[in-house]
């Protein structure tokens, strides 16, 4: 026997709190069921608490990647659309899960489902694993009796949002391979080779051109102090990585970003794309529009947008229309406020908001494609530019030796 901790509705309505002695959770629910009040949650016996908890924080370190969500979640819809239990669904869930982490969770989950939560309470349990924006996606689903929709909805929203990052990021990749190679190519000619010639030319004792002495002399400064150099590149990054999280500076840059040519565009192409397909499928989903604009801000990475959203939220709690907000907003394109108001005054704005966020998305990888067209060159010229530089200042002297020999 234990002693669980239960929440309930009564008849009249009311919550109700207590505490039950039963040997497991579903004796619990029975118990208190065949009472007439509706069990909204209770605490699970200790022993398993403590196995289920201690198996998730143990395992903290490993962390669940999207594409084992996603798989999650269409297993998930899958079986309860076929008609099984979610119980049985969550159980067969884990037990196919390869990743220990995740299957602790979902071991959690089960047995929270089975203790009389819903699956939305249980899964805002585990916000560092599942997106909170998922938990409110399913409890729209179980207030409209339509939890496998919803579930697949959460699973199309999350796997957009898992392709265009992927997206960025694979474009990204090129560059930053050349910019790489292009840096280890320098560190060599300075590190090694280019002290070579030091000797050599100190042996003939010639006089050297300017563009020379000034490639040596940068040489000779690397070779020196490298470790300094390189210990102030890694301060710099550990700097830049925590200032990532500061509001101030990143809102600064953001700002300098949007007033450049492709880059702005770029930017507000990719959050706009993001900001719409969260409201249009909040929205659908059938969760008020408060909320909807909370979830929204909260899910945005960029602390300009997520002021935005906070702004657009208590706007619409006075009462004002959403187009309103997006008017006199720099952070979104001016095409944005029409459309929205289209859908305002035709009662679509649900729809309005998903049309918006697949132009966008579309937008956002036309100008990815032209951002890297142009910085792809303008890298290899640099990397050639610096090669070449070099290799004249090598050159030059040589052939002065050359001639005096003559």
């Amino acid at each position: 026997m234990a002693t669980m901790v239960y929440k309930a509705r009564g008849r009249n309505g009311k919550t109700i709190r207590g505490k039950i002695d039963a040997t497991s959770a579903q004796e619990a629910v029975k118990r208190l069921r065949r009472s007439g009040v509706q069990v909204l949650s209770i605490d699970k016996p200790n022993l398993v608490a403590g196995r289920v908890g201690a198996g998730v924080h143990s395992l903290g370190k490993r962390r669940v990647k999207t594409r084992e969500l996603l798989w999650t979640l269409s297993q998930l819809q899958l079986m309860v659309n076929a008609g099984t239990s979610l119980d049985d669904a969550l159980q067969i869930t884990a037990e196919s899960s390869e990743n220990p982490k995740l299957k602790a969770v979902l071991e959690d989950l089960q047995n929270r489902v089975k203790g009389g939560e819903s699956l939305s309470e249980a899964l805002s349990t585990h916000p560092e694993v599942i997106d909170p924006i998922v938990s409110r996606i399913v409890a729209a689903g179980e207030a409209s009796g339509t939890l496998p929709k919803m579930l697949g909805t959460a699973h199309d929203l999350l796997e957009r949002s898992h392709e265009t990052r992927r997206t960025i990021v694979g474009a990204m990749m090129y560059p930053v391979i050349l910019l790489s190679v292009a840096s280890l190519a320098l560190s060599v000619l300075f590190l090694w080779v280019l002290p070579k010639f030091v000797k050599v030319f100190d042996e003939v004792g010639a006089e050297l051109p300017g563009i020379t002495k000034v490639v040596l002399a940068l040489s000779a400064f690397v070779s020196t102090y490298k470790l300094a150099i390189a210990a102030l590149l890694a301060g710099l990054i550990v700097v830049g990585w925590r200032l990532r999280r500061n509001v101030a500076v990143v809102s600064a840059i953001t700002r300098r970003l949007l007033a450049m040519p492709v880059i702005g565009p770029l930017v507000r192409a990719a959050n706009t794309a993001r900001a719409m397909e969260l409201m249009g499928t909040l929205w659908r989903a059938g969760i008020p529009i408060t909320e909807v604009t909370r979830l929204t801000g909260a899910t945005m990475r960029n602390p300009l947008y997520q002021a935005f959203f906070k702004d657009l939220r208590q706007q619409l709690v006075d009462g004002k229309r959403l187009t309103a907000a997006f008017l006199d907003s720099e952070l979104f394109p001016k095409t944005v406020a029409p459309m929205i108001r289209t859908g305002e005054t035709t009662g679509h704005t649900p729809d309005v908001l998903q049309s918006l966020a697949a132009f966008h998305d579309k937008e956002t990888r036309g100008l990815i494609k032209t951002a890297i067209s142009l910085l792809e060159p303008a890298v290899i010229v640099v990397m050639a530019g610096a090669v070449g530089v070099i290799a004249l200042s090598v050159v030059l002297p040589l052939f002065r030796l050359s001639s005096a020999v003559r």
